[in-house]
């Protein structure tokens, strides 16, 4: 395999004797040990009047094995060693994996591999996991992404498997006469889960060898048919000629304007040693000068644009050019259409300068060469996937290469961008519709185009100059190189401290990239004064990102990230990619941020994409709107969205203008550099930001406030939606005085000890036990430094006083879980959290995430994950059962209950 010359770790493949293509992973470096088995099984195999087969086989597998007969075997071991387990199910692969602490990795190994092996698809568990899936169906029959997918599903050849509903529900998996549903399952389980379908992939410290006896000794019993036998191949093409050329419109949920214009590939996994189709989508999808995005963006006809995107399987793709459209763009779709093709007809025939995919290739390169770690889970489930699509020697390298396109490879792509080849989807709630689609009842239309359109489309040309492709990226042209290391200290080190000014500073020694980041977090005053000024704040944000996006897209393009968002205090600009532009990068976005002037055009068109994103959050599910609705009660500066929404809707330019002078006058500064710089290098850096914010008055810190709710005291909301679920949410907190104290840190050592043990009980009691609703469970929940717990459950089923009164029995058994516990299971769960606390990040992002928290914190000796692991491991058992009898006894809540009621509509 080829690997990464920054990759440490050893790769050994092998074949099982039942068929298994399987890639093991040695690296000393990861703090857990994973799996993942990926099978080429998916909803394209439900029997026609099954639908949903393969998502409800997923669900069966943890529910108990001849070995194993305990249902959540798996589940339950690995939360009590630090670890996770999930799966999947797609079209064509269905993909289960889990991490583990290394100590018992072989236990979890067993458990996981006779999931495969033998199991039983009991009676009970049948009836269960009907319900939990029934659950699941109803809890996305409100949601856009579904209900849009289901109309393309009607709308293509019924023959083709991606006709099928996937996720199946009570009907769909129930018994039929003379049919038992079991009798089925285990003839789909023994068809379908054979081992020659299936790969694996195990990443750990353990030595190669021992892996290897032991992935062969208990995979080696999954079943197998015949090794020769194969999966026929799809033969039936997703589109039918009826299918093409066809105007589809769909009603959403939420306010929406967005047109795809879909282009048909056959597969496209001919194409992955050269990345044409990603290269053709990269210049389609260009924002810089001279680009379709600029073009239609200066006349107001959109706000976004991208292309490439789009469902893709073993003999079809997808290409789609996904336009957000203006109120002006929805009305005169006939122009942004003309447009389109324009610019495809003018692109097909360029003579593309080689530069532009040199640029790309180059950048894989640097990707590729200076490989960073991602977590061992994902690893492991991206190679196992990997294994099904590419040779053994790209399993790793599959997703870098790039080793040149034909203008034949050109051409071919091109000749599929035809207006006969394409269907066009708008998504709006301005249309007037005649049919609904099944399953999730969304309202549609369908029409053809004519043959007028048609020619039209296809006979469209650019105007002379009016297109040209971007020239060489300038954040290209500077060598990449690793800095010397010159830093002594294992953590950040403050470089400046001033009224007003705070940077901190550390050198990467650690994952030796080219690559760094730069927060920049600004507390303003005026921006968090009033409910108004913290919509004006939000929204200049937005405005400011929309205005800088073309002069800056070429720094996109070349690795460089960057982005201005809101928080609770003010704003924080941030950068991250490589690092030897990136500092001229941070100094051009904060000149423009202090001085930027608006166009009134652009100002009421994101004003209203605004408003409307916050409007239609009042469409999310109703345990996000319960979440949402905690934040603004327990933090003054956190308005709601509604609330938002009200006021930035009556603020006019002028008012806007105003605002955005004066929002800077007052700053407190609080900056982090880490990454690939040298001390002199982050100094410099510092002295120029500095320099830029010269004329801004500095002021202390901003208070980062919470309500602090009285002991024994909870408080009730509800609040009334517009969906078809009810939730109910407990909020319980903790002590808000004592930040950064040992009792502090003892505080939080216990919340989070309590959340560890909690989450896979209230799981298992609000959803599988009681089986109230598929969004159910608990979770640590800090804000503002304040250690929190929450417990939520949405039901399709239930009103929210019966949810409530089911979380408050919860912990009424928890309590009694917690004193029954035998003290080795207590110790597992130390243990775990433990282990979790001192896991170390896998990459340069993920280590300045932390040291930002910590700095957000005031966690300015960046000993408090240190600290509270420490408080865990002396917690004992007695103390913890106190902890629990005190804190969530019925009668001593300190928190905030909150409920959802559908609205009447």
């Amino acid at each position: 395999m080829r690997t990464s010359p920054n990759d440490n770790k050893t790769y050994h493949n092998f074949t099982t004797n039942n068929g298994i293509k399987v890639v093991l992973i040695h690296s000393e470096d990861v703090h857990k040990s994973a799996c993942s088995l990926v099978v080429n099984t998916g909803s394209f195999d439900d029997p026609i009047d099954r639908p949903g087969f393969a998502h409800f086989i997923e669900h069966l597998l943890f529910n108990g094995n001849q070995k194993h007969p305990e249902p959540a075997k798996l589940n339950e071991f690995v939360a009590k060693h630090g670890g996770h387990c999930n799966a999947w199910t797609a079209t064509e692969h269905s993909s289960f994996h889990f991490d583990v602490q290394h100590e018992v990795f072989d236990q979890a190994l067993d458990y996981f591999a006779n999931m495969f092996i033998e199991p039983l698809f009991t009676d009970d568990a049948i009836e269960k996991e009907q319900n939990a899936i029934h659950a699941e169906y109803k809890l996305k029959l409100k949601d856009d992404s579904r209900r849009i997918q289901q109309v393309h599903k009607e709308t293509c050849n019924p023959a083709h498997p991606f006709h099928k509903f996937t996720v199946g529900n009570k009907h769909t998996l129930a018994n039929l006469p003379e049919r038992p549903v079991k009798d089925e399952l285990i003839q789909f389980w023994q068809q379908y889960y054979q081992s020659q379908f299936m790969t694996l992939c195990v990443v750990s410290p353990l030595p190669i060898e021992l892996l290897t006896n032991k992935v062969d000794e208990l995979f080696s019993q999954i079943q197998t048919i015949n090794l020769e036998h194969a999966k026929p191949e799809l033969t039936e093409n997703l589109y039918r000629p009826q299918d093409l050329a066809q105007f589809i419109a769909i009603k959403p949920v939420k306010e929406l304007h967005k047109l795809n214009i879909t282009f048909p590939l056959p597969s496209i996994d001919k194409y992955y040693k050269s990345k044409i189709v990603s290269f053709v989508a990269h210049l389609i999808g260009d924002e810089g000068e001279g680009s379709l995005f600029e073009h239609l963006k200066e006349q107001g006809l959109i706000n976004a644009l991208a292309a490439g995107n789009g469902i893709s399987g073993s003999n079809f793709k997808d290409f789609n050019i996904s336009l957000e459209l203006t109120h002006a763009g929805e009305d005169d779709l006939e122009t942004v259409l003309n447009e389109v093709f324009a610019y495809l007809h003018w692109i097909e025939k360029q003579s593309v300068p080689s530069y532009l995919y040199n640029e790309q290739k180059k950048l894989t390169e640097i990707s590729f060469e200076y490989q960073e770690d991602i977590k061992p889970l994902t690893l492991a489930n991206n190679i196992a996937l990997n294994m099904h699509h590419y040779d053994v020697d790209n399993y790793v390298y599959g997703d870098y290469c790039m080793d040149g396109y034909t203008s034949k490879q050109w051409q071919e792509l091109f000749s599929y961008f035809d207006a006969n080849n394409m269907r066009l989807t708008l998504v709006s709630q301005n249309i007037h519709t005649n049919q609904k689609a099944h399953w999730y009842h969304t309202p549609y239309y369908v029409e053809a185009l004519s043959v007028d359109q048609i020619t039209q489309l296809n006979e469209q040309q650019a105007a002379s100059g009016r297109y040209h492709f971007p020239v060489r990226n300038p954040y290209l042209t500077k060598p990449i190189k690793l800095e010397s290391p010159d830093f002594n200290s294992m953590i950040p080190v403050s470089i400046d401290h001033d009224l007003g000014w705070q940077t901190w500073f550390k050198q990467d020694v650690s994952f030796r990239v080219p690559k760094g980041n730069i927060y920049l977090g600004l507390d303003l005053p005026i921006g968090v004064k009033s409910k108004r000024n913290q919509a004006m704040m939000r929204f200049f944000c937005d405005l400011f990102m929309d205005s800088v996006s073309e002069q800056h897209y070429q720094a996109e393009m070349a690795g460089l990230h960057y982005n201005l968002y809101a928080h609770n205090a003010g704003v924080t600009l941030y950068t991250s990619g490589l690092s030897n532009n990136q500092d001229s990068l941070m100094l051009t976005l904060l000149e423009s941020m202090i001085t930027i002037k608006f166009t009134n055009m652009r100002f009421k068109e994101v004003k209203r994409q605004l408003i409307k994103h916050w409007r239609n959050a009042e469409s999310n599910k109703p345990i996000s709107q319960l979440f949402a609705l905690l934040n603004s009660k327990l933090m003054p500066t956190t308005a709601t969205s509604n609330e938002l929404a009200i006021e930035l809707n009556d603020v006019n330019f002028e008012e806007f203008e105003l605002f955005a002078s004066q929002l800077f006058s007052q700053i407190y500064a609080e900056i982090l550099l880490y990454g690939n710089w040298t001390t002199s290098q982050a100094i410099g850096i510092n002295q120029s930001l500095k320099l830029k914010l010269t004329s801004c008055h500095k002021v202390d810190e901003l208070p980062r406030a919470i309500t602090s709710l009285a002991p024994a005291e909870l408080l009730y909301f509800d609040k009334e939606i517009e969906h078809n679920d009810n939730a109910a949410l407990l909020y319980i907190q903790g002590l808000t005085d004592v930040v950064n104290t040992k009792f502090d840190y003892m505080e939080k050592a216990v919340f989070i000890l309590v959340s560890q043990i909690l989450s896979p009980f209230s799981f298992n009691y609000l959803r599988a036990e009681k089986q109230l609703g598929y969004l159910a469970g608990s979770g640590y929940m800090p804000l503002c430094n304040t250690p929190g717990l929450a417990i939520y459950i949405q039901s399709h089923d239930y009103t929210s006083p019966p949810l409530n009164s089911n979380i408050l029995n919860c912990l009424t058994y928890f309590i009694e879980e917690v004193e029954m516990m035998d003290n080795q299971e207590f110790e597992q769960h130390k243990q775990a959290v433990i282990h979790q606390y001192n896991e170390l990040p896998s990459n340069l992002n993920q280590k300045s995430q932390q040291l930002w928290i910590s700095i957000g914190n005031q966690d300015y000796g960046f000993i408090q994950k240190e600290m509270i692991a420490n408080e865990i491991s002396s917690i004992t058992k007695p103390q913890l059962i106190n902890w629990c009898r005190s804190k969530l006894n019925q009668d001593n809540l300190q928190g905030i209950q909150l409920g959802s009621k559908k609205a009447a509509v």
